[in-house]
């Protein structure tokens, strides 16, 4: 699975049920229970709000714990530019939305840990919501 920037943020932001269910997908991904795989992108996006909502050094501190997961780390590339411009141009999504899809497709995944709901437009895609996730694993 491809897990997208906002399960990091909620896990680090939301004191309520959401954020206990993103914390439990981390966990899962720490435990080797679930397989995931990220774009770069992803760590840029969640450095970027955490900066905003919890400060530098907390921001700095839950990206490099990121980094040090389990988890395999997609290259923005030329071959997922191109893949991200040809969803764009057929979709409604954002280009940053796009070029997860375009990572995901780089490496043949079909679906995505995400509580971002334009992803349930793109065709192929299946999106797993953080409370799904956690009930489908746990």
């Amino acid at each position: 699975m491809y897990i997208d920037s906002n399960i990091f943020i909620f896990a680090s932001t939301d004191k309520g049920k959401l954020g206990q269910n993103c914390r439990g997908i981390i966990r899962l991904i720490n435990e080797q229970k679930i397989a995931c795989a990220a774009s770069f992108l992803v760590v840029d996006e969640v450095m970027w709000i955490l900066k905003k909502n919890v400060g530098r050094d907390d921001a700095i501190k839950i990206t490099k714990a990121m980094l040090s997961m389990p988890i395999k780390w997609v290259e923005v590339n030329r071959s997922v530019i191109i893949k991200m411009i040809d969803i764009f141009e057929k979709t409604t999504l954002d280009p940053r939305d796009a070029i997860h899809i375009a990572s995901m497709k780089e490496l043949g995944l079909s679906s995505i840990v995400s509580e971002d709901n334009d992803f349930d437009k793109i065709g192929g895609i299946e999106r797993i919501d953080a409370s799904k996730c956690i009930k489908k694993y746990l």
